[in-house]
């Protein structure tokens, strides 16, 4: 394997879920360098690549499936804070709770909430959400808690600064 590739590997290994942009902005390559080689990635099955509403997100290939669902909600913010205010709370809350405690509409809550059942991740019981595999959960989000944190931050101020606020 060529020392471009082998870094591209080693990054998305270290970033699991990592999105196009971030790999292009670390690791300081083309457009053109960066997809031949996540291609090349690709093909001999070195990493996986999920397509998911718009969103491109990279793993290598020993991640889990269901450990690169978790992963992929947790690199968003608004889905992160309800997965750990449920973690909190017995892996439970409900619509309105959820919608006090972090400050949101229902609506957007709702939301969050069905991508997380569609995801596998959250089951409804009458008005109460419960986290499916809170253990699974809370052992991904304490071994990636930091560099996740990080590059939500990251990515957060890079779209302000692309948007001129």
């Amino acid at each position: 394997m060529n020392n471009i590739r082998r870094t591209i590997l080693e990054y998305i290994s270290k970033n699991p879920g990592i999105r196009y942009r971030e790999l292009l902005k670390m690791l300081g390559l083309t457009n053109g360098v960066l997809s031949y080689h996540l291609y090349r990635l690709e093909s001999e099955q070195m990493i996986r690549i999920e397509r998911d509403g718009g969103i491109t997100r990279y793993y290598a290939s020993d991640v889990k499936q269901d450990e690169a669902n978790i992963l992929g909600m947790l690199r968003i913010p608004t889905t992160r804070r309800i997965i750990s205010y449920m973690l909190e709370n017995d892996g439970s809350a409900t619509l309105d709770e959820l919608a006090f405690m972090l400050g949101k509409a229902q609506s957007t809550i709702f939301w969050h909430m069905k991508r997380l059942m569609e995801k596998g991740l959250v089951d409804k019981h009458d008005s109460k959400y419960m986290l499916r595999s809170k253990h699974l959960i809370a052992e991904v989000l304490a071994r990636y808690d930091e560099q996740l944190v990080e590059r939500v931050a990251d990515n957060y101020a890079d779209m302000m600064e692309d948007l001129n606020f």
